[in-house]
């Protein structure tokens, strides 16, 4: 009896047994019917855009950058293809240890000299931006070789999640010709995309960083396309998804500059890139630019370069203490010298205080007494009127002039002819302003220094010791003077052209200062002008040239007791209808007269296409 009880027990847990499992298994059944109809038909959207995604890609088509022409049609800037190495994050093991697998099998990676292509700390921190960074891929090798990518693509099944790309990179054809002209690209710091001007572009962007690459990146940059490719599991591109139309990219602008290949060369020729200086050329009539030098110069190729030598390359141009990077032309301020006597005569002249038969009470002895003060000039010049003491640069005649005249004459003179603190607003940033004192500016500039505006200051104003200007201001100055017709913007741009050669934009010369004078006056400066280059004793006359008459103006800068004075030449030709207007300045050279002249006079002959005797 009991045995058969027992036996029913044992009977009941089993068939107990057997429903708890089965039980179970129905359970376990019914949670996956639930989960494949959430995943079958509530969010069947959502995973076949993840199934997508796994299968598919966006890849950003970039487009391509404007070139920059001179204005005859030669190549300035272009783009070159560049191979690059880059992770995309999507594609990389989701696992540590087949992330660090890929991180590892990179690293053992050699080129064909046995060395190591790639190094760790670029690789680690590729890798870290991966963890944030998903929608693009991350560049850790730049400008490879395409033996390089042979390399790596060798390796490429082992390798899920690295990709090359094909890229476009800036290129110079001319290296340093009209560097600081031109500028360069690089990619976008982290403050630049902080700033409301950079809205709309992302890290990892290349933008103009200087000259005519910043001032008109966005019309270089075009507009970028889209597509949509297949990948397989390593991530690798197998083809094109044809299901959905992609977006062409739209390439960026061509500028037709007003530069002049063949004077530019002949400008950076007449400038020794180990001496400091800059020029500028122009059109007066228009304003354009012909040609514009900095010295010393920079090659812009090096930020085009890999990480390693672009970092190598600018921390040379960064550390050097002649400042290679600094833009002379407009960014280089200096006391105009003697060229802003042109400036004091002018004045007295158009307010009747000057005239040609005007000689003042002292002659020029060597020196001029103000007061307790004795004021030297550089010569002894004699009674002179002022078409001699501008021919000779008596400091003497001037320092009479300037008391007669008085600085607001003086100063309202300069800037109706494009000096002072107002920018002329070239087409290339970094411009930066001149000065133009007088009492209330200049107590106001150094009331740090206890300095007080006095009349005896007048003496060195007049000649032009004390402003500052820029070269860019000294050659508009003298060109617009010379044509008598108002000043004009100076600028780059000559017109914008899309990638069939259409015309989107030409630029329009526009006055922005009033640049006129009577006429009396005009030809005063003008018959000055021509005597400094013309005439057996003028300080400028080697600036002369065969058949075009020269008007200019040569000047002497002080800039520090016991160096050598900054050299200063202004000029413009042919003087009886000017075309061309020239400004030189060479740092710490000497004379205007014997340093600068000659350099401009090399522009001068090839702009009028005249050979060199010797």
């Amino acid at each position: 009896m009991r045995s058969s009880v027992a036996e029913n027990e044992i009977q009941q847990r089993k068939a107990w047994n057997v429903l708890v499992y089965l039980a179970g298994v129905a359970l376990v059944f019914i949670v996956l019917l639930v989960r494949l109809f959430f995943l079958q038909y509530i969010h069947y959207d959502e995973n076949v855009q993840r199934s997508d995604n796994n299968r598919l890609r966006k890849v950003d088509l970039i487009a391509n950058r404007g070139f920059i022409y001179d204005r005859n049609g030669e190549v300035l800037v272009r783009n070159r293809p560049s191979y690059q190495i880059a992770l995309q994050a999507t594609s990389l093991p989701r696992k540590k240890e087949a992330r660090d697998s890929v991180f590892n099998k990179l690293l053992q990676i050699r080129d064909k000299s046995g060395e190591r292509l790639f190094d760790s700390l670029s690789l680690d921190t590729a890798f870290q931006r991966t963890r944030w960074i998903k929608n693009r891929p991350i560049r850790f090798f730049e400008d490879a070789s395409p033996e390089q990518v042979a390399v790596v693509e060798e390796h490429s099944s082992e390798l899920p999640g690295v990709v090359t790309l094909i890229e476009s990179r800036r290129e110079y054809p001319y290296g340093t010709l009209a560097s600081h002209v031109l500028g360069y690209t690089s990619e976008i710091s982290d403050e630049q995309l902080k700033l409301p001007e950079y809205a709309g572009y992302s890290q990892g962007d290349r933008i103009g960083q200087k000259g005519l690459e910043q001032y008109y990146d966005k019309e270089f940059r075009g507009k970028d396309g889209l597509k949509l490719v297949e990948v397989n599991a390593s991530g690798r591109e197998v083809g094109v998804y044809s299901d959905v139309e992609g977006q062409e990219p739209v390439p960026g602008l061509h500028l037709i500059s007003t530069l002049d290949l063949k004077l530019q060369k002949v400008a950076e020729a007449a400038i020794p890139d180990s001496a400091r200086g800059a020029l500028v050329a122009l059109d007066p009539r228009t304003g354009e630019i012909l040609a514009m030098v900095s010295s010393p110069r920079l090659d812009p190729n090096i930020f085009s370069l890999k990480r390693r030598e672009r970092n190598k390359g600018w921390a040379h141009v960064a550390l050097d203490s002649m400042r290679p990077l600094t833009n002379r032309a407009i960014s280089g301020t200096y006391p105009p010298a003697s060229v802003f006597k042109l400036v004091t005569a002018g004045a007295g002249l158009e307010n009747g205080l000057l005239s040609e038969y005007k000689y003042y009470p002292k002659a020029c002895t060597g020196g001029y007494q103000y007061g307790t003060r004795y004021q030297k000039c550089w010569g002894t010049h004699g009674n002179l009127n002022v078409v001699h003491a501008l021919r000779l640069s008596c400091d003497v005649f001037f320092y009479q002039a300037g008391l007669d005249i008085d600085m607001e004459r003086i100063n309202e003179f300069g800037r109706r002819f494009g000096l002072g603190e107002e920018l002329l607003g070239v087409d290339i940033p970094g411009e930066r302003p001149g000065w133009l004192p007088d009492s209330v500016s200049f107590n106001k500039r150094n009331k740090r220094n206890g300095w007080r505006w006095a009349r005896g200051l007048i003496l060195n104003l007049s000649i032009g010791q004390g402003q500052i200007v820029t070269p860019l201001q000294q050659a508009v100055l003298v060109g617009s003077l010379a044509t008598n017709k108002g000043v004009y913007r100076p600028h780059f741009m000559k017109e914008l052209r899309d990638e069939q050669g259409n015309v989107v934009k030409r630029y329009e010369p526009e006055i922005i200062r009033s640049g006129t004078m009577k006429e009396s006056t005009h030809r005063v400066l003008m018959h000055a002008m021509d005597s400094v280059v013309n005439h057996p004793g003028g300080t400028g006359k080697r600036g002369a040239l065969p058949g075009i008459r020269v008007g200019a103006k040569t000047g002497s800068g002080e800039w520090k007791r016991g160096q050598k004075t900054h050299a200063w030449y202004a000029a413009v030709a042919p003087l009886e209808n000017p075309e061309i207007a020239v400004a030189v300045i060479m740092e710490a050279a000497g004379g205007g007269g014997a340093v600068s002249a000659p350099i401009a006079k090399k522009v001068l002959m090839e702009y009028f296409h005249i050979e060199d005797p010797k």
